[in-house]
């Protein structure tokens, strides 16, 4: 008798929790997100500079006027860069926007003999953000800015790889001479200013214009892997990976800027082509970038900016009815529809999971029948004893 009391209260019990577990379940359901996009296409504006379009508005502009550094708009509505100068996202939206899953898509072309003078970054580090001593640059603080050359060489470096522009992140690059593209991560050694490069090169693919631009594309997922696209097809694949950290870097050795330290650079059918355990790849956020340096220069156009956001909530409608009796005709304000705003797409996959949203209404009615089913079982159970009990003490 006593065993059933107990399963009879336990069976209670459980029908009083249930229901708060399903409320639990329903408030606490994953955020919907939305896919976002940037955009740049120029036109021909005769005079008009890279910092005076509107891409200033999402990239830092580093374009060095004074040793010949130039980023103009040119009449067919392309972008050059000469000498010194480059463009890098701006920080502040790198995190709110970029620190998860994100697509970076260029028409690029460079021109130069020397191909560790340029090239596309991706999941870089602010370039203001880390400075050294320069002992071979008149002992200035030096930044490794998007044009500025690493200094590994000059300072004495002689680890396996070699030097280039930038100071963090992933970098590919077109080889003219070679008729190459490479794909490089910064790298952090123990010589030099601590920083250079060790990568792969790529063969030209099929349908590559190797005197015109053509469309890279970076599908960063945010959290493992970039792959980089070249005219639509799958060029090579850079992972990424291990625990998060700093390096000892600068004068005091007391950098906060932390990285991912392990890489593998795969090519298009995933064979694993260098493994690296000292790599410069953001772990913070996934800015993106491109550098000119010297003699070479650089042409663009087409920039496509993609990223999740997170969705807001919708405002609710008043429900109040008016006082008085509406018009029959609407006022002439709202007579016009508002045009819809095509950027907002539905998401296919959050920054994290890359996987399908679940919606906040999900049908838990089967959770409500079980907590039925278990109050009516325990109500029959004490139902059944107490008549039982009755019947006995007659």
């Amino acid at each position: 008798m006593k065993k059933f009391k107990i399963i009879t209260v336990l069976l209670l019990a459980l029908a009083l929790v249930l229901p708060l577990a399903v409320v639990s379940t329903a408030t606490e359901s994953e955020p919907e997100y939305e896919e976002k996009k940037i955009e740049f296409t120029f036109t021909g504006e005769e005079g008009l500079t890279l910092e005076e379009s509107e891409i200033a508005d999402t990239f830092i502009m580093q374009v060095v006027r004074a040793a010949g550094g130039e980023a103009q708009v040119e009449d067919d509505g392309t972008v050059t860069l000469k000498s010194y100068s480059g463009f890098y996202t701006d920080i502040d939206m790198a995190y709110d926007y970029f620190a998860g899953a994100y697509t970076f898509s260029i028409d690029y072309q460079f021109v130069t003999t020397n191909p560790a003078l340029g090239g596309i970054f991706v999941r870089m580090t602010d370039p203001s953000a880390y400075t050294i001593t320069n002992p071979k640059n008149a002992g200035t603080q030096q930044h490794f800015d998007m044009y500025e050359w690493d200094w590994y060489g000059e300072n004495g470096g002689k680890e396996k790889g070699v030097s280039s522009i930038g100071g963090s992140g992933i970098r590919v690059y077109e080889n003219k001479s070679a008729k190459k593209i490479g794909v490089s991560v910064k790298t952090r050694v123990e010589d030099g200013l601590y920083v250079h490069a060790q990568g792969v090169e790529f063969d030209y693919p099929e349908g590559f214009d190797a005197t015109g631009r053509n469309n890279y594309k970076f599908v960063d997922d945010g959290k493992s892997s970039v792959q980089i696209f070249v005219n639509g097809g799958l060029l090579a694949t850079v992972e990424y990976s291990g625990e998060k950290g700093t390096y000892p870097d600068g004068d005091e050795g007391d950098s906060d800027l932390v990285f991912y330290k392990k890489a593998v650079i795969k090519d298009a059918s995933g064979t694993q082509l260098l493994e690296l355990d000292n790599a410069r790849i953001s772990a913070d956020y996934g800015a993106v970038g491109l550098g000119n340096r010297g003699d070479a220069s650089t042409s663009f156009d087409n920039i496509v900016l993609t990223y999740l956001q997170e969705k807001k909530p919708a405002t609710p409608v008043p429900t109040e009815a008016p006082a008085t009796e509406a018009p029959t005709q609407k006022p002439t304000d709202e007579a016009t529809a508002k045009p819809a705003d095509t950027t907002k797409e539905p998401a296919a996959a959050t920054p994290e999971s890359g996987e399908k949203q679940t919606k906040s209404g999900n049908n838990l009615t089967w959770l409500y029948v079980v907590c039925g089913v278990v109050a009516v079982a325990a109500v029959g159970i004490i139902i059944a004893f107490s008549v039982k009990g009755k019947k006995k003490n007659k």
